[in-house]
């Protein structure tokens, strides 16, 4: 008779012999940085907000520029960690990686114009990590 016939027994569970990896704390640490991720079409929004018929307000600089950069880094740290080898993916991870290292010009115009180029490298980036199927379809 197999064990999961047997009505006194019942079936071991699959994940009975798996311990974690990490302990309580570093399972912590995991659920925190899941709990602070945003979702990727959230990077449509930022992106929307910088290209949109309607410039952003100059007191929104310092926050859209501060969420463009976090879009490009996530998106730049998916398609490494991906092994995205596509070239345009390598020249727009190169593009992304020259604006993170720039700060936002004090200049309104400068400002601006900086914040488009970044929203639009990171649109291109996005479009391009989803039709080379490395992450799926946000919009």
């Amino acid at each position: 008779m197999t064990t999961a016939s047997h009505p006194s027994r019942p079936a071991p569970h699959p994940s009975a012999g798996w311990t974690s990896p990490l302990d309580a704390e570093g399972l912590a640490r995991v659920a925190s940085g899941l709990r602070g991720v945003r979702p990727l079409d959230a990077i449509l929004d930022d992106v929307g907000d910088v290209l949109g018929n309607q410039a952003p307000r100059e007191d929104e600089f310092a926050e859209l520029d501060e969420r463009l950069r976090g879009d490009l880094r996530r998106l730049v740290n998916i398609a490494v960690a991906a092994e995205n080898r596509d070239g345009q993916v390598s020249d727009l991870i190169d593009r992304a990686q020259t604006l993170v290292s720039e700060e936002l010009p004090a200049d309104y115009r400068t400002a601006l114009g900086y914040l488009r180029r970044t929203a639009g490298v990171t649109n291109d980036l996005l479009e391009r990590l989803t039709e080379t199927g490395t992450i799926k379809d946000v919009a």
